[in-house]
């Protein structure tokens, strides 16, 4: 893991303004991974380590949702409610301001009130809202294929595991009298490098933004009404 994306335990407590105990006892309920405690070598000795973004997205969301819930509920809906077993209600991801027309052409989704999502078809819909600023409509369509087939490869599990990002690469090629741009997408670990000749046009932490996309369902789902709660599926 880059350290420089790395933030210490004492800067999340002063930051967010939460205690050695709360942090602990949010980690023992399963509320925080364990994989996101990085000990790392310093002068005063070993000291604690989170992936910045995630710790500080994470906090962040239990601490506004669990004025309402005692910890052992809050816990099982970030990590029960919402996984990629359940469908999404269309409805929810509209007031949740996901949707406009592009995004559902690009994700040939219908546009039906009651229809629901699978957690994939969701968490692609997550993914292509971080780029969609940068990419091309062919190049929405290409990260959209890319993640179609990484996720039939359990790309949800290994994304959980690990540091995984998404990349939307763009290269000049020449061949004689002919030069052509050429669009990539490719899924690796944290680190991987390109050619200098590779531009990178948008990057995406997908495992930030699994995270984002169930705290995000989680959170909808306490101030919905039934109707748009996730559903269970009977799928595997």
């Amino acid at each position: 893991m880059d350290d420089a994306n790395l933030i210490s335990k004492k800067d999340v407590l002063e930051e967010m303004g939460i205690s050695y105990g709360q942090l602990y006892r949010w980690k023992r309920k399963g509320l925080i991974p364990e994989a996101w405690f990085v000990r790392r070598s310093t002068f005063t000795g070993q000291e604690t380590f989170f992936p910045r973004d995630q710790i500080l997205e994470r906090v962040r969301r239990i601490k506004d949702m669990k004025s309402g819930h005692a910890l052992d509920e809050l816990a099982g809906l970030i990590t029960e409610q919402v996984n990629e077993k359940l469908q999404v209600a269309f409805s929810k991801l509209q007031k949740l301001g996901w949707l406009d027309e592009d995004l559902l052409d690009v994700c040939h989704i219908e546009r039906e009130r009651d229809a629901v999502l699978s957690m994939e078809d969701t968490f692609c819909l997550g993914v292509l809202r971080r780029i969609r600023g940068s990419a091309r409509d062919e190049e929405l369509d290409l990260v959209r294929r890319t993640l179609k087939d990484a996720l039939k490869e359990k790309l949800l599990d290994r994304v959980s595991g690990g540091a995984m990002r998404l990349h939307l690469l763009r290269k000049r090629v020449s061949g004689g009298a002919i030069s052509a741009e050429v669009s990539m997408v490719i899924i690796a670990p944290e680190g991987v490098l390109f050619d200098p000749d590779t531009e990178d046009v948008a990057m995406v932490d997908l495992g930030t933004a699994l995270q984002r996309i169930k705290l995000d369902l989680a959170a909808a789902g306490e101030n919905g009404n039934e109707e748009d709660a996730p559903t269970g599926g009977d799928h595997a």
